[in-house]
């Protein structure tokens, strides 16, 4: 339905209108209906107005007036005149405007005004194609060129064109500025990994145009003229980059406020966007060669620091270096994991709190410290999809993975532990859950006891009341049903990675535990 807003002075005439059967035959539906083309801008402002119906004479605001700023600000709508005999000059001047159509008044009743929104109707739809083919054609030019342009930059970057062959790749992608003297502004989404997984191509894809759109009108604000020395890259992995060309301007103080305007209008634009943007700036860097090359490793570089602030700009001029090295604690707090009969679950939480005080105060590389998270867990036996790591892309989510992983050590250690057990038998029942996958015997954990290995046979069944053998069984059990239960692994593979060597070895056990096979209970659970 052609949503339809009415606008006549005369309330006899526009409740006469609203009483046609023709609006709702011809596929239009009456949303408003006002009395002069001041209410009616109004309206427009507030509501998606498909169609306008208007009276020439109002006061106010008369028709021509109302015409002429409809066709300024909504130019897709379309215009159907009411009029008298005496009005055809103003007729004449409203269809000048790019009013589609006109009714006289006296012969308005249900056969002329079907006839009219019939042919209105046909305009509006062929207006509506034409449009869309449009800015079919326009998004397929903008590929094209970012294309080009893309391939120009990334060319550029990696060092594959240089001299003459570069100039006219640069020509060939109508790339305005030399680049003598650059800049790069790099605007990253922070939690990209995640959004890419939910987003399919076709989104992506479209999401970037708009982007890029947006970000070019916002840009053009503060270079005016000067807009083409600066051209807006989607790099891909949620990178978007402005190489900004300085060449023409001489003073370092006016480059350096040219820089600093730009990457303020990259910062206000990303502020309204629906994801979270860290904007990174280089300095400005001299030369045709290398400086466009060194700009944007120093835009990288810079965003870097995205893990540890989100809502500054990150210019490369004001920032120490990011390290490398993990804080001290990092080790540490392994090794307490690794050896928790030693710690309280009050010592590991606060030896998490000091890593994340070293990490910030050192602006730890984010990934070093996701890297050595994985490693925690693994050393703690706690399993995690890959993607959990992946996505960790600031300091506050590597604080609460971190935590997770204190608490379910702690757990851990709370549910298979029992109260009252000898030192040895905590020492020996830390190893056997950190190691049952693992092809140990009741020899290897003897030695890390450090006791006679007859000696722990008869202690681990005087105090836990079950062999050792069949206990680091249970504990293989219990991974295995796990798996069936929370993974996709083959039975094969859920059986090697429980610690079980011999597959068919472990269909007989599984089916004494649990009476069914292995994937009888995968079905059932």
């Amino acid at each position: 339905m052609f949503q339809t807003l009415l606008v006549d002075d005369d309330f006899l005439v526009r409740s006469y209108l609203k009483t046609l059967d023709s609006w709702e035959k011809a596929g239009y539906e009456v949303v408003r209906d006002v009395q002069d083309g001041e209410e009616a801008l109004e309206v427009m402002n507030q509501e998606k107005i498909d169609i306008v119906v208007t009276d020439i004479s109002m006061p106010l605001m008369d028709g021509i007036e109302l015409i002429k700023a409809v066709k300024k600000n909504w130019p897709e709508v379309s215009v159907i005149v009411l009029s008298c005999h005496d009005d055809f000059e103003y007729v004449k001047e409203a269809m000048r405007l790019g009013a589609d159509e006109y009714i006289l008044k006296n012969t308005l009743d249900e056969n002329s005004l079907l006839e009219v929104l019939e042919k209105a109707k046909a305009q509006i739809e062929a207006k509506k194609a034409k449009t869309t083919q449009e800015k079919h054609t326009k998004k397929l030019i903008q590929m094209g060129s970012h294309t080009l342009k893309y391939h120009f930059f990334n060319g550029v970057l990696s060092q594959i064109l240089e001299g003459e062959v570069r100039e006219q790749k640069r020509l060939e992608a109508q790339i305005a500025g030399s680049y003598k003297n650059s800049a790069v502004i790099a605007m990253f989404m922070h939690d990209w990994n995640r959004q890419n997984r939910e987003w399919t191509p076709l989104e992506a894809e479209q999401y970037s145009l708009e982007f890029r759109t947006g970000i070019e009108s916002e840009i053009e604000a503060v270079l005016g003229e000067e807009n083409e020395l600066k051209e807006i890259i989607y790099l891909g992995a949620g990178i978007f980059c402005c190489f900004l060309d300085l060449s023409e301007m001489r003073r370092d103080s006016l480059m350096r406020q040219r820089l600093t305007d730009v990457a303020g209008a990259c910062f206000r634009f990303c502020k309204k966007e629906p994801y979270s943007f860290g904007i990174s700036v280089s300095s400005i860097c001299i030369g045709a060669q290398d400086g466009l090359r060194q700009a944007y490793q120093q835009a990288r570089q810079m965003m870097k620091y995205g893990f540890y602030d989100r809502d500054s700009i990150l210019y490369y001029d004001c920032q120490k270096e990011v390290s490398r090295e993990l804080p001290k604690s990092a080790e540490k707090l392994i090794h307490q994991v690794q050896n928790q009969t030693e710690n309280t679950e009050e010592e590991l939480e606060q030896e998490a709190v000091t890593l994340i005080s070293e990490a910030k105060q050192k602006m730890t590389d984010g990934r070093i410290l996701v890297q050595w998270l994985h490693k925690l867990d693994e050393s703690a036996y706690i399993e995690r999809s890959a993607q959990v790591y992946t996505e960790i892309a600031s300091i506050e989510q590597f604080k609460m993975a971190l935590e997770e992983s204190v608490q379910e050590v702690c757990k851990h250690s709370e549910e298979e532990i029992p109260e009252g057990v000898s030192h040895t038998i905590k020492v020996v029942l830390l190893y056997l859950h950190q190691h049952y996958k693992e092809q140990i015997s009741l020899q290897d954990v003897a030695e890390e006891a450090g006791v006679n290995s007859a000696y722990l046979s008869y202690l681990f069944k005087q105090e836990m009341g079950i062999g050792f053998a069949n206990y680091l069984q249970e504990c293989r059990m219990r991974c295995a049903e796990k798996m069936l239960c929370d993974t996709n692994l083959k039975i094969k593979e859920v059986a090697e990675a429980a610690g079980f060597n011999d597959y068919h070895y472990f269909s007989k056990i599984f089916k004494k535990y649990h009476h069914c096979s292995p994937a009888d209970y995968r079905k059932k659970q």
